[in-house]
């Protein structure tokens, strides 16, 4: 594209063309359809963490039924991703993020009514896998309706949601599960308890925001990758209408030129499905991104593997932690001597996605404390210290989203990284339950860090595979919160003296593949 053409009357790059649109009432509703969206993905992949629980009783669920109620959801997801990514690339982000609201919440109000296991595992897969829909390009769906100075901060706006998801999960289950009632359903023999209401409770954001989405329209930026760029015309017209109270007719752009460094896609028309797919994925791997694409999945993948280590244990820790500080002086109070307080007394408590279930460890056999008796309560502490982590997260999103145009996506990111590094290797090696129980919260604030790591990539790869590079960094990323979830048991366990080193190995190289990052400006233009 020529200067000359750049400066004919009317003719205007896209990025120019979506700037003059303006940032107003428009773009507030797009932060608030398309956060709510991922707000709904947090739901429904960790509602597990209070309907398993509970639910054990009536469903009869054994030790390795919860184990997979706990990670069904992150599997589906998992699962799911990569296709999500080809529709969202070919066949736009709009039906992708309504088809995976609906089609999940459906799966979910059956969910509330079935009393077998295997059919209730089944149900929280097929939920998880498409609930991954919105999980896998609704930041890209977001950013695409923004210039490169609002992109970033869009794109951390809505990873708030992330926390008010944390938010709604406990609070709803606070005022919903402590309740005793049942209705008994005869025509489908089902005692209706709390808990089945929890689910529809659960399911019913899906419900509302799909209503949001579906009053958005289609991202211009994918638009003008399939070659509608008179749609995409009507679409910033509208946009600069909302935004600016003035009429469509009055918005000086006419034409859009689409920027060399945007390169569309070539599918051959009448190839397969399986065709089509490797057309779409292949050139996130292909020479010019493969370099990134590791290094963006392996930032996504270390940051949710090193958070879930320890998240799902946090409670777990200040619990044991108490209740030494109720046997020794608080100064002598550490992290693993707590641990090691439990192991020694052969009483565990697992925590499994923030709940706390009482556990004796006896000839390597797991059993119930109550001696087979079903015991489906759920301890208040539980719900308090989750809404505490999620008010956290909050004012760290907010944060991330004012700071990351002053900062850097780049700069901010690794302070997070640093600052939770070190807090943790000082929860390690402090003694005092309230100086650990404030380190280990520091530590946490690293996971919104996930947010800043979805801009760069938003930033880092072109439209037409941006839905496919999205899907697939964050396949990694769901792969290490259900690997970190995993081997946090163990490493508390059996390696409560280098938890916080082996962490550190993890973010020692988070922060070098930061550094090696190519800028956007250098690697493409979007």
């Amino acid at each position: 594209m020529t200067a000359m053409e750049k400066n004919v009357a009317g003719r205007k790059t896209f990025e120019e063309a979506i700037k003059l649109t303006g940032f107003g009432k428009f773009n507030f509703f797009v932060i608030l359809a398309t956060g709510g969206s991922l707000m709904c993905v947090i739901v429904e992949t960790m509602c597990a963490m209070f309907i398993t629980p509970a639910a054990q009783c009536d469903l009869e669920l054994s030790t390795l039924h919860q184990s997979l109620l706990y990670s069904m959801s992150f599997l589906g997801v998992v699962t799911g991703s990569h296709l999500w990514g080809y529709l969202a690339d070919t066949k736009g982000r709009k039906m992708v993020t309504m088809l995976s609201l609906i089609v999940s919440s459906i799966f979910s109000f059956i969910c509330s009514f079935v009393t077998v296991a295997w059919l209730f595992i089944l149900l929280r897969f097929l939920n998880g896998f498409f609930i991954g829909g919105s999980s896998a390009i609704i930041y890209a769906f977001a950013g695409e309706f923004h210039d490169n100075r609002f992109r970033p901060k869009v794109v951390t706006w809505i990873a708030t949601f992330v926390a008010f998801g944390n938010i709604y999960i406990p609070g709803m289950a606070w005022v919903i599960l402590p309740q005793t009632w049942s209705i008994n359903l005869p025509i489908i023999d089902v005692a209706f308890r709390p808990w089945r209401l929890l689910i529809i409770i659960y399911a019913l954001p899906s419900l509302f925001f799909v209503i949001l989405v579906f009053f958005l329209p289609e991202s211009p930026k994918y638009l003008m990758t399939q070659g509608k760029s008179e749609e995409a015309i009507c679409i910033l017209r509208q946009i600069f209408a909302i935004n600016n109270g003035k009429t469509r007719q009055e918005y000086p752009v006419k034409q859009i030129i689409w920027d060399d460094n945007e390169t569309a896609v070539q599918r051959k028309k009448d190839s397969g499905i399986l065709s089509s797919v490797w057309q779409q994925t292949a050139p996130v791997f292909r020479r010019k991104y493969i370099l990134k694409t590791i290094m963006v999945c392996y930032l996504q993948f270390a940051i949710f593997f090193t958070t879930s280590t320890v998240i799902m244990w946090y409670p777990q820790i200040l619990n044991s932690m108490s209740e030494l500080g109720k046997e020794v002086p608080n100064n002598e109070v550490t992290m693993c001597k707590a641990v090691e307080n439990i192991s020694n007394n052969e009483s565990v408590q697992i925590l499994t996605d923030n709940y706390l279930t009482d556990i004796i460890i006896q000839n390597d056999a797991i059993r119930s404390i109550e001696g087979g008796k079903c015991n489906d309560n759920i301890n208040d502490e539980v719900f308090m210290v989750s809404l505490t982590i999620g008010l956290c997260y909050v004012i760290c999103y907010i944060t991330i989203g004012s700071l990351i145009n002053l900062v850097g996506p780049r700069r901010l990111l690794a302070l997070f990284i640093i600052s939770g590094t070190v807090a943790g290797i000082c929860a390690q090696l402090l003694s005092s339950y309230t100086f650990i129980q404030i380190t280990l919260g520091i530590f946490l604030m690293s996971a919104p860090g996930i947010g800043i790591v979805n801009a760069i990539v938003v930033d880092l790869y072109p439209t037409e595979i941006r839905g496919m590079a999205l899907a697939v960094s964050l396949m990694f990323g769901r792969f290490g919160a259900m690997s970190g979830s995993y081997a946090g048991g163990n490493f508390f366990y059996d390696f409560c003296d280098y938890v916080f080193y082996i962490i550190a190995a993890f973010h020692i190289l988070v922060i070098i593949v930061i550094k090696l990052l190519p800028s956007p400006k250098s690697s493409m233009k979007t």
